[in-house]
């Protein structure tokens, strides 16, 4: 059973929608506080990144925690790699796989349970519906999704969740791509923050083979169909 393309949309516009709620409340934010609400975003981050860059432990925490809000995982990775000069990038790439893993689950099992809830009763006065079951092939989707540059992970995590897909069968798919992607990342930026070239060209690596395999992997993929 091939996965419906149709309601692959359907659920993509539902998990979009939420995100524009929030982001819609930023804009009416910043558009009611003005220039003070601008500027005290802006000192509440400098105090933020004041504080786990002394304090790892909670800059590990809000890479676990604040992803799943729809707020960009890039900048605080950015920060672990800072952290990671400092500390050994090593050590900060182990925490930061942890701490991705971590959000893995916490993000599943919210969209799996209360999210999905909600988009059920907000689908309920459409024509639409969520998936009861999952199709056959969740996973070669799952992998395609993870691969495909540009797509936040947080919104496959979600996505997933909503469409069943086994957690067992979403951990394997999903803790190997994430965790070398961030990896990645973390030494990439250790290199640039310590001015070691051999942790920027391997980070950068890493970010460049898996940006490859997804390319390759949605090639074959249509070639495929």
């Amino acid at each position: 059973m091939e996965p419906n393309p149709k309601k692959l949309f359907q659920l993509a516009l539902c998990v979009l929608f939420l995100f524009a709620l929030l982001f819609i409340g930023y804009l009416s934010f910043v558009a009611i506080a003005g220039e003070e609400g601008k500027l005290l975003i802006e000192s509440g981050w400098v105090s933020f990144k004041k504080f786990v860059l002394q304090n790892g432990f909670w800059l590990f925490c809000s890479i676990a925690i604040l992803p799943g809000f729809i707020l960009p995982v890039a900048p605080l990775l950015t920060l672990a790699g800072y952290w990671g000069d400092e500390h050994g990038p090593w050590l900060a790439c182990l925490n930061c796989a942890l701490a991705l893993a971590i959000n893995l689950c916490w993000t599943y099992w919210f969209a799996r349970k209360p999210g999905r809830s909600l988009i059920e009763k907000i689908l309920s006065k459409t024509k639409y519906q969520l998936p009861e079951k999952p199709s056959e092939n969740l996973m070669q989707w799952a992998l395609i999704l993870r691969l495909t540059p540009g797509v936040p992970f947080i919104f496959t995590n979600y996505g997933l969740a909503l469409l069943k897909m086994p957690f067992l069968a979403y951990l394997i798919v999903s803790i190997p791509v994430l965790a070398f992607t961030g990896c990645g990342y973390v030494l990439a930026f250790a290199g640039i923050f310590g001015g070691n070239w051999a942790y920027l060209y391997g980070g950068a690596s890493m970010i460049v083979v898996m940006f490859l395999l997804g390319r390759l992997f949605l090639k074959r993929k249509k070639h495929a169909d």
